[in-house]
């Protein structure tokens, strides 16, 4: 009987128990958010109402990349924590979402419409075909009459005419309604919609002693998110003041949207373990500078950039050699990462977007983070949107270089300072002069050193020519040898109001034959290398000061020979038959 009785009390105390529990559903905002370069932490912020006792709190519209095993529950008054969980929510994000909602309903109408312009078309369709098998009138031993075959005819051409007209118009309206549902589709794609996505809810079970509203902080790790830096480099004239534009392509790919939130991007790694670090010795040792083939960079080490759109390295793809490059900017060729033979997928099997390729970069140990000033709106569509970071000048140091045996114009270098205490991410780089785009470069802050050297490209202000002296040149034979005498002037007018220094370069021919000597005559007191031939002049001139230098060679070699003096170069032209 004592058995019988507490079986029945426990079943009176179980659904007083559960009556005890205040379920709440929390609409949290999302305030702040900090991104990572790759993944990012939500902070959520909302006031809830909790009642004496044990509450239960969900947290709903939760992103589902969303990490539940990192959030974090906090308020502003007492409770006691009791657990954190998560559960799947298949119906939240369409409702969520108007606008995805508005364009399914769109393609249900229009999938509604082709399947009575088929139905349709397809008893057209059976009217032709019965047309086709009945085209006899009488049996095939009687005759018809003049007046019977002529109306036999003109109804079938009539009624076949009607009918195919009919038919072409069904083709095309149900044409137009395909090419409609494309659209939608389309523009379901740009809004990154998939079939089987879904939202989460993160639970909180709390207990509080008495009956309160807090404000409640919920923060959690979320991946498909991150960040690049990107910058604008400019410099107005050449006084010797560099703007860098520190900036950020961040994308959001989360499936919440970012609405006037308060943006910290980070270099830190939000999947950091709990291990304590183990020091390993630092062994120091020469870096290995391998020799690179790379057009955006010449030999004295400033780094030339390109007008052609920035080639970006994907992950899997063959990596460039970073080594090569002292100045830290970079260029090479890619190997796209392969998205088809790949299904899309990331390590956690979650489908990517395409659209997004991922590279390896290097970054300091120590993490940094930019707080940035403004609240910025980031959709949850995958693409990225330009966020401003700082905005920093920095001194700089310009000259020029010239070759005019090569190319007639003056190339503005500058040896920019101080960068490497503004926090660098490597990035892309946009070059700009005089407010003209010169080109678009790649700072790597892993090799540069405290100075960046980039060439800003051509300085039209600078006029330089290069002649022959026809008087002094001079072509002869004497006994079994030819005597050739060459005599160049190279002038350099400075058309900028300010001074300017100019490395001026040409060269001597080096004789590789025994039986061609070659001789220096002229070098307008030149910096003279004779084992490379090379001439350097380092000029320096005033506003609108001209100066000239002269520099002549004479070769002797056997007159039944031929040798080269002028070097051509291969370039394409049309050719006309």
């Amino acid at each position: 009987m004592r058995s019988i009785i507490l079986f029945v009390l426990s079943f009176m105390i179980l659904p007083a128990f559960a009556q005890g529990i205040n379920e709440v559903k929390v609409p949290s905002e999302i305030k702040d958010v900090t991104v990572f370069l790759t993944g990012g932490e939500i902070h959520r912020t909302a006031n809830v109402k909790l009642k004496k006792g044990r509450n239960k709190l969900i947290f709903t519209r939760i992103s589902t990349v969303a990490d539940h095993k990192s959030a974090q529950f906090n308020a502003d008054k007492k409770f006691n924590l009791v657990s954190i969980s998560a559960e799947v929510d298949y119906l939240t994000f369409i409702e969520n979402n108007p606008r995805i909602k508005t364009i399914q309903d769109s393609i249900q109408v229009l999938n509604d419409k082709a399947t009575d312009l088929m139905n349709e078309s397809s008893a057209y369709q059976e009217e032709k075909q019965l047309l086709l098998k009945n085209n006899q009138i009488k049996g095939a031993n009687e005759n018809l009459s003049v007046d019977e075959l002529k109306s036999m005819a003109e109804y079938y051409r009539t009624r076949m005419m009607a009918l195919n007209k009919t038919l072409t118009k069904y083709e095309k309206d149900i044409q137009e309604i395909n090419n409609q549902k494309y659209r939608y589709q389309n523009q379901l794609s740009e809004l990154n919609y998939q079939e089987t996505i879904k939202s989460n809810q993160i639970i909180v079970i709390v207990d509080s002693e008495i009956e309160q509203t807090i404000k409640a902080d919920l923060k959690y790790i979320v991946s498909n998110c991150g960040w690049q830096a990107n910058y604008d480099l400019s410099a107005a004239d050449v006084k010797g003041k560099i703007n860098l534009k520190y900036k950020a392509k961040v994308y959001n790919n989360t499936g919440n949207d970012w609405n006037d939130v308060n943006l910290t991007l980070s270099t830190s790694d939000p999947n950091l373990t709990a291990t304590a670090p183990v020091m390993n010795p630092w062994y120091l040792t020469y870096e290995s500078m391998s020799t690179q083939n790379d057009y955006s960079q010449d030999k004295s080490g400033y780094i030339v950039p390109q007008k052609n759109e920035f080639k970006q390295y994907y992950q899997n793809a063959q990596a460039p050699d970073i080594n090569s490059n002292l100045s830290g900017l970079l260029f090479g060729n890619d190997q796209t990462f392969n998205w088809e033979n790949n299904n899309n997928a990331n390590l956690n099997g979650t489908r990517m977007n395409p659209r997004m390729n991922f590279t390896t970069i290097e970054v300091s140990e120590l993490s940094t983070e930019f707080e940035i000033d403004h609240p910025y709106t980031i959709p949850s569509d995958s693409k990225p949107y330009l966020v401003e970071v700082t905005d920093n000048e920095l001194d700089a140091t310009f000259s020029h270089k010239a070759v005019p045996k090569i190319d007639k114009d003056a190339f503005l270098l500058a040896n920019i300072v101080g960068w490497e205490k503004l926090d660098l991410v490597p990035g892309p780089t946009n070059v700009y002069f005089a407010d003209t785009y010169v080109g678009q470069s790649y700072i790597n802050t892993r090799n540069v050193g405290d100075t960046l050297r980039l060439s800003f490209g051509r300085d039209n202000r600078i006029m330089i020519t290069r002649k022959k002296l026809e008087e002094f040149s001079d072509k002869k034979v004497i006994g079994n040898n030819r005597k050739d005498t060459y005599m160049y002037e190279i002038s350099i007018r400075n058309n900028r109001e300010i001074p300017v220094t100019i490395d001026l370069f040409d060269q001597i021919p080096i004789s590789q034959d025994s039986d061609i000597s070659v001789t220096v005559d002229e070098t307008s007191a030149a910096q003279y290398n004779e084992t490379t031939g090379k001439l350097m002049w380092k000029v320096s001139l005033a506003p609108s000061e001209v100066k000239s230098y002269k520099l002549g060679f004479t070769i002797k070699y056997p007159k039944d020979k031929k040798i080269e003096v002028r070097k051509y170069r291969s370039v394409a032209a049309p050719n006309f038959f």
